[in-house]
């Protein structure tokens, strides 16, 4: 979610299951290609599915849900996505929106508890787009968000969304830090990802709706989007059907190092990245975002919210920036040498790698969830690229 985090794998059993929905695709030439691009990035646990016209066309399930233990990964495993999830909890801003119970260029003092400036700027006004596009001039402060994951003990955070976000932008609150909670240049003037601007979406969300932010994405996102297999927090998840992540180190013959199993861990910022769900989970909200605004034939929001959504906000301060998603997310020329330049986000967390990637115009996509990061050059290219290209074309 907030950084990409590298590890290694030295030996890993590969198991998989495999489902198609298109007669079209090579279900065991698939199998083959995804297993042995596995073993090369050594990856322990994986999901990815493929959408084209439009539509779920193939899904994959390989490897282990915990590395030296005989659970496999199947089509109902629940994988943490990490900041994968953000353009799940914008979709939920984008509904609001798309009923008009707010602007996009409202001021976020219009609906929170308490009121968010950067103190270098008092009188800045910072908007719901702004968050949406990382240009608020808010700031991650890793010294205190890191030490509230829960770590090694596991679990849901015991912080409410409401307290967080004011003990970290009030000042006095126990988070408040005016110099590192903050930029030194204006809203608007420059781009910088900010995870903390989509836990305040998450709490705009709750004030607008009445309902605890999980309730709201729950009632009004996944259920009509029959995402029937994702969840927000641990406490809901009704099974044990979870992929473990997994710290990998580097590992030579002259010195293995296993993986680290890590117990099933939350945040107090989970709005931007604590979502557990499925690949096929996930498709239902890209077949929204290709099918203009449809689910199932029936109309769900908006096509011209969909255009907004995918739409540059700010082209003069951030070129590729979205809404949530980012049409340079790799942020690399070689890359963009090989692959179209697309909407698309990745996650990274301890133990988590995911990456989305699809086009509006062929209404195309590539879904990739895993346990275990890749640590070397040669598993990102894997995984971010040759798997991606894989699933695109």
């Amino acid at each position: 979610m907030k950084h990409r985090l590298l590890l290694l794998l030295s030996v890993i059993l590969l198991i998989h299951s495999c489902s198609s929905t298109d007669t079209r695709l090579d279900q065991s030439g698939l199998d083959k290609y995804f297993l042995m691009q596995m073993e090369k990035a050594h990856v322990i646990g994986l999901q990815a599915a493929s959408i084209q016209d439009g539509e779920l066309v193939w899904q994959g399930s390989y490897g282990l849900l915990e590395y030296n233990t005989a659970r496999e990964v199947n089509d109902s495993t629940l994988f943490m996505i990490a900041s994968c999830s953000k353009p799940v909890t914008a979709l939920g801003i984008m509904l609001l929106y798309d009923r008009g119970k707010l602007g996009l260029d409202d001021p976020i003092n219009n609906y929170l508890p308490c009121a968010i400036n950067n103190p270098n700027f008092q009188d800045s006004t910072i908007t719901i787009r702004m968050l949406l596009s990382h240009i608020s001039s808010l700031k991650d402060n890793w010294d205190i968000m890191t030490p509230l994951y829960t770590l090694p003990e596991g679990g849901d955070s015991p912080l409410e969304l409401v307290d967080f976000v004011q003990s970290y932008f009030t000042e006095g609150g126990r988070y408040y830090d005016p110099e590192d909670n903050f930029h030194k240049f204006e809203p608007v003037s420059e781009y910088s990802y900010c995870n903390m601007g989509y836990v305040i979406l998450g709490l705009i969300i709750e004030q607008i709706s009445g309902l605890s932010f999980a309730d709201y994405m729950k009632e009004e996102l996944l259920e009509p989007l029959q995402m029937h297999h994702s969840y927000w927090f641990l406490r809901d998840i009704p099974h044990q059907n979870i992929a473990r992540p997994h710290e990998l180190h580097p590992s030579t013959k002259k010195n293995p190092r296993e993986p680290e199993v890590l117990n099933h861990y939350g945040y107090a910022d989970f709005p931007d990245g604590q979502l557990r769900t499925t690949v096929s989970d996930y498709a239902q909200v890209i077949k929204l975002l290709v099918n203009e605004g449809r689910v199932n034939g029936e109309a769900f929001i908006q096509p011209a919210t969909v255009q907004e959504f995918l739409r540059i906000q700010y082209p003069d301060v951030a070129k590729y920036q979205a809404i949530a998603w980012n049409y340079n997310e790799f942020d690399s020329f070689l890359y963009y040498l090989l692959m179209p330049r697309l909407p698309s986000h990745t996650g990274a967390d301890p133990g988590v790698a995911t990456v989305v990637s699809f086009d509006p115009d062929k209404r195309s996509a590539g879904i990739i969830f895993s346990n275990s990061p890749t640590i070397t050059f040669r598993g990102q290219k894997i995984f971010y690229q040759e798997m991606m290209k894989k699933l695109l074309n």
